[in-house]
């Protein structure tokens, strides 16, 4: 056959003859009925879709279902959820064809004994199934071993495991540890580059090239590499592609921020960068046109726009508002009753002033709707006090009204500004 085939059509029916020998297009009368025995299976004992099952059949089939059944029989036992198993089989159906014992039990023994099991397990493989197909001497272990050296202790592993799996699969010599070694190399002290690699080991598995330029770019903003806020801004910054970040900018600025007091909130509080669009929208809006908040105020304490809204402001705000109509508080609050700790404020309000006003308790659980200082209570400004550099009040607020209810980057444009920016302002960094 493949004579005659050469013979009609020569030279160029080479690539199309190999290919044709790897994928065959002709079937055997028999392949339509393992094809249909094969999503059956995939759907009643694996749990996937028809439309998971009719794709994951085009990677695999088998004719005889016992060693499925024991991948599936093993990861069970492991403590895998029928939905982890579904989504695991889903992204790699081809792990049904693998033999159970010899390839993945070994591993999955690996990852109990660093500290995963049950559903802890299942949630890492079916959320990374590559982890069941890198080399376990070379990869996991090796890996593992490297990371612990590192990071002192397994359990630091595994909660940097949890920021990304990569860890344990890539090369880090040839991605993590050139980064490490470029913090260390602009002054991030060493213990400093550990918390880094705990807490958002993510960031450094990035391109070195993009990781040096951030680190560069960060330290002509004025940042200071020994500060935490550095390590936070590495994050933040390597978190975002240059189109997001022109698009955050501009939403600032559509809500009354200037570019430079955009850099400098971020450099005070990188992640006001990674809320959302419409989270920053909605906080602004809400210090603005409830609490009478000028932009440049709150661009002074951009922390306040990573709060909740739903579980944090708005419920101190109307626990105060409650409080102030009873003449149970000062006149005035501010940024810190919003910064203390949830401990704190029900100890100083809540449950000192709950038992006594009812509507306090209503108000914290969110049954009292925030309407916000009616008109002609504005901002005051107190030296040395809220509203300075340092601080803010709502001021001559006698009235507040309530309603019940049931309710990488771009370079250029940063760099332009950062001597600008370094030298103008002093930064707490």
């Amino acid at each position: 056959m493949l004579r005659s085939l050469i013979r009609w059509h020569p030279l160029r029916s080479i690539p199309s003859l190999l290919r044709f020998l790897h994928h065959p297009i002709l079937k055997s009368p028999k392949e339509p009925a393992t094809a249909t025995a094969t999503v059956s299976y995939l759907i009643n004992s694996c749990g996937l879709s028809l439309s998971a099952a009719l794709s994951a059949a085009k990677k695999v089939q088998f004719k005889s279902t016992a060693n499925p059944d024991a991948v599936l029989a093993l990861l069970k036992d492991h403590g895998f959820t029928k939905p982890q198993i579904a989504n695991l089989v889903s992204k790699h159906p081809s792990l049904l064809a693998f033999r159970p014992q010899k390839t993945i039990k070994p591993k999955l023994d690996f990852f109990v004994g660093i500290g995963y099991s049950g559903a802890d397990l299942g949630k890492l493989i079916s959320a990374d199934p590559n982890l069941l197909l890198a080399s376990l001497e070379k990869k996991l272990v090796r890996n593992f071993d490297l990371l612990k050296t590192l990071l002192g202790s397994s359990e630091a592993v595994v909660s940097a495991v949890a920021g990304t799996s990569r860890l344990l699969r890539y090369d880090l010599n040839a991605m993590m540890l050139p980064n490490m070694e470029t913090l260390r190399d602009h002054g991030v002290p060493g213990p400093k580059v550990i918390q880094l690699a705990a807490t958002y080991p993510r960031v450094l598995m990035k391109k070195r090239d993009r990781f040096t330029e951030t680190v560069e770019l960060l330290k002509g903003m004025g940042m200071k590499p020994k500060s935490t806020m550095f390590i936070l801004a590495i994050n933040a910054m390597l978190g975002l592609t240059p189109a997001t970040w022109e698009r955050k900018l501009a939403v600032y600025r559509s809500l009354g921020w200037s570019e430079k007091e955009t850099l400098l909130a971020f450099m005070k509080h990188p992640f006001c960068m990674l809320a959302s669009d419409q989270n920053i929208r909605k906080s602004m809006e809400f210090f603005v046109n409830k609490l009478n908040w000028e932009p440049t105020f709150l661009a002074a304490r951009p922390k306040l726009l990573s709060f909740s809204l739903e579980k944090r402001i708005i419920p101190r705000c109307s626990v105060l508002g409650v409080l102030l109509s009873k003449g149970l508080v000062r006149s005035k609050f501010g940024v810190h009753t919003l910064m203390i700790t949830e401990k704190d404020f029900l100890a100083k309000y809540v449950i000192k002033y709950g038992k006594q006003i009812p509507e306090v308790l209503e108000a914290y659980q969110g049954k009292l709707e925030f309407v916000g200082i009616e008109a002609g209570n504005q901002c005051k400004q107190k030296k040395g006090g809220w509203g300075s550099k340092k601080h803010m009040e709502i001021g001559s607020c006698e009235r507040v009204s309530f309603l019940t209810s049931c309710s990488a980057l771009p370079l250029a444009p940063i760099s332009s500004l950062c001597s600008e920016l370094s030298g103008k302002y002093f930064l707490h960094c």
